[in-house]
């Protein structure tokens, strides 16, 4: 089976959005943005290699800046799409890794071109003889050329129209082997460290984990407390933990490893090697404690004994909680995984870990338990109390009132927390089987169970509410609301697209009004229509696209049309789905253009003015271009005059508060019968745009309860201020 699939990109394994789970080899990586980057119930933990957790430091990110041109060179990845090899050549080496990383996203056609199989053949050609020449010390060609060639083994798996012969893979193999050939594929220093990172990735990219077993075992056997002390060694070295992941679906590999007596012995030797405990490269030892658990699959062979005796002696090294625990957890998890528990005395160890772990225990209603690693009863309380607010205002502004779906027994919600980030990724994936790559998870389970207990997964956070520092806690928390008052079924049940929904209400009913990245999003250029929110996924994980604008729809439903958001929700309650695609379609036809206005006045404000202490008017003329301010009476008549002489009338109003409705006639005054046109959103901010009258009077009602809002009328308008 191939698995290019995981394989490929160099920034996207620092920083991608799928999972590195916790029971696989960790790879070192710069820490993720995870401000909304929360777990997805159905993406458990793929066991696969951890990451470093660690930002490259200062000194050695500038160090390697300046060795390299690519700091101030300014990307043509259409450039790359090229069939003159010389050129393809020299823009991967003018222009460097930076922007040859762009072609892991390029468009379709110029990953066509650019990975044409002469093009890889003849680029893995220039590599080897650069490569025989390797004087040490890193290389940005060499960096930049081993980096496109993964790449084009990741546009082959991801990109129909790329096909590589098998004689590009035997060049790729000659070009790495050039590389461990150089007396200096040993040495110890950053620079070096980024190009070897780009070399082990390859031998996987290019699905070679069978022809690299004796490297990784000699860098297993090498290492030692200087190649630790590099930031980029860690980060390199740790992809031979990859290869061992990976292999599994490579028969070559398969093959072989059950022969491996010297790699079993090695991978030992660095997984009970103590002195890494708690230092920069405990992850790796964890990684190896993992890659020497995932030998028990390869049964019936030779190392098998060696293996069992080897991880009965980390087992009994290593506290499954306590200084080292990693190492432990690792290859437990794993172990139990592909062996019988049994045989290792840790069956049942998940059970015994949640306890020892999240030891405090605080019940804040029948509604909401924590269970918590180490939070003061101050922070235990506080969040209590905030959650208990949250779920006021969440029945209160969906108007529940207070029913769960049917069939829904989630009656109380378990809130687990850990101490720090790091805690979280080493534990909640043992404990509840998850990806921890991301910033806490909610586990809705199947709430048609009696006894079902949901959960909410998180840790403490120095940035997180100072109330109680615990991360997300008020986002998850209306997940849990939303999954029991207006999604039938569980986290799989909806046939329709809803993570718009769920992502946007948790965002609206946690961040109410205050939500400066949403507001950031619309002027950053990056817009979403209604139809394409609605159509949203999590594939990608689009942090504006899931969370802003979701956050964004679910606002304007509200503010605009909350009765519309009312009658959806009686289809979601029900299950209806094909109900609830049919409301929403409607709402992505019919309310797009006011969608568009509604965000732009959030950004820019209304222009126009505040009325508090000016004159008001209760009736009579507008004059076209002059915002007035309208008196706090039920029912206010204006007229506007010349309205046949113009293309199109903008009418808006705002400020203020309250709630008004505006209706316009071009046949007199409005009476029901004869309105042309009206707006009658949720507060004060009501617009109306009509084109091309036949009468010269233009008639206005303004009705409500409302105070101090202020009305204008703009001719040859296309839309509302």
């Amino acid at each position: 089976m191939e698995l290019k699939k995981l394989t490929i990109a160099v920034v996207a394994m620092l920083a991608e959005t799928h999972a590195w789970a916790a029971s696989a080899p960790t790879p070192q990586h710069k820490p993720l943005n995870l401000e909304h980057h929360h777990g997805v119930e159905t993406h458990q933990d793929d066991r696969a290699p951890t990451r470093q957790t660690m930002q490259p430091p200062q000194k050695a990110q500038s160090l390697l800046r300046s060795m390299s041109a690519e700091a101030t060179v300014e990307c043509d990845v259409s450039a790359f799409a090229t069939s003159d090899t010389n050129q393809l050549i020299s823009e991967i080496r003018t222009q460097g890794s930076q922007c040859v990383n762009e072609l892991f996203g390029a468009d379709s056609a110029t990953q066509v071109s650019a990975f044409d199989s002469n093009n890889m053949y003849q680029v893995a050609k220039y590599t080897t003889q650069l490569a025989k020449n390797y004087p040490g010390g890193g290389s940005s060609e060499l960096e930049a050329l081993f980096l496109y060639l993964r790449a084009g083994f990741y546009a082959e798996f991801y990109n129909d129209g790329v096909t590589l012969a098998s004689w590009v893979t035997t060049a790729v193999k000659e070009s790495v082997d050039a590389f461990v050939a150089s007396p200096h594929f040993y040495d110890s220093n950053d620079a070096h460290g980024k190009v070897l990172g780009e070399v082990i990735i390859t031998m996987d990219s290019a699905e070679l984990q069978h022809e690299y077993l004796d490297v990784v075992t000699q860098w297993l056997t090498r290492w030692n407390s200087d190649y630790a002390q590099h930031w980029y060694m860690r980060n390199a070295v740790n992809g031979i933990f990859t290869i061992l992941y990976r292999g599994q679906w490579n028969n070559q590999f398969v093959a072989q490893i059950g022969k491996q007596t010297q790699l079993v012995e090695a991978l030992s030797q660095f997984a009970l090697n103590q002195s890494m405990v708690g230092s920069d490269s405990e992850f790796m030892l964890a990684n190896a404690g993992k890659e020497l658990g995932r030998l028990t699959m390869y049964s019936n062979t030779s190392i098998q004994p060696l293996v069992k005796q080897k991880l009965t002696q980390l087992f009994d090294q290593y506290p499954m909680y306590g200084s080292g625990d990693a190492v432990w957890l690792g290859a437990a998890d794993v172990v139990s995984y592909y062996a019988d528990c049994s045989d290792y005395g840790i069956c049942g160890f998940e059970t015994q870990l949640k306890a020892q772990v999240l030891a405090q225990s605080y019940t804040c209603s029948p509604t909401i338990r924590i269970l918590s690693q180490d939070l003061t009863a101050i922070q235990q309380q506080a969040a209590c109390d905030k959650m208990g607010f949250e779920e006021g205002y969440f029945h209160t502004t969906l108007e529940t009132g207070n029913q769960p779906v049917a069939d829904d027994h989630n009656t109380q919600l378990q809130v687990n927390i850990f101490n720090s980030s790091e805690d979280y990724g080493k534990y909640a994936g043992p404990i509840f089987g998850i990806d921890t790559n991301n910033g806490g998870m909610y586990l809705e389970g199947d709430p048609s169970l009696p006894g079902n207990v949901p959960n909410f997964i998180a840790y403490e956070a120095s940035y997180a509410n100072p109330d109680h520092y615990i991360w997300n806690l008020e986002h998850e928390y209306v997940h849990y609301l939303d999954g029991r008052f207006d999604m039938y079924g569980d986290f799989s049940a909806p046939t329709e697209k809803v993570v718009w929904w769920s992502e946007g209400v948790a965002e609206y009913v946690s961040k109410e009004k205050d939500n400066q990245a949403a507001l950031d999003t619309i002027e950053d250029g990056s817009v979403y229509t209604l139809s394409e929110i609605f159509d949203t996924t999590y594939d990608g994980f689009d942090v504006d696209r899931i969370y802003r604008w979701g956050y964004l729809a679910v606002r304007f439903m509200f503010e605009r049309h909350p009765d519309e958001v009312n009658l959806m929700l009686a289809e979601t309650r029900a299950g209806n789905w094909s109900g609830y695609k049919t409301i929403i379609d409607q709402w992505a036809a019919q309310y797009q253009g006011e969608f568009e206005q509604w965000t732009t006045q959030l950004v820019n404000g209304s222009s126009l003015p505040g009325c508090d202490g000016q004159p008001t008017v209760s009736g009579g003329r507008v004059t076209v271009g002059e915002p007035v301010c309208l008196a706090s009476q039920d029912v206010i008549w204006l007229s506007i005059e010349a309205v046949n002489a113009g293309q199109s009338i903008a009418i808006t109003t705002g400020q203020g508060s309250g709630d008004l409705k505006l209706e316009y006639s071009n046949q007199g005054w409005p009476d029901g019968s004869n309105v042309d046109a009206s707006s009658d959103n949720s507060g004060n901010q009501e617009c109306i745009v009509v084109n091309s009258q036949s009468n010269y009077w233009g008639y206005l009602k303004i009705s409500g309860a409302f105070s101090g809002a202020a009305l204008a009328v703009d001719f040859d308008a296309t839309s509302c201020r």
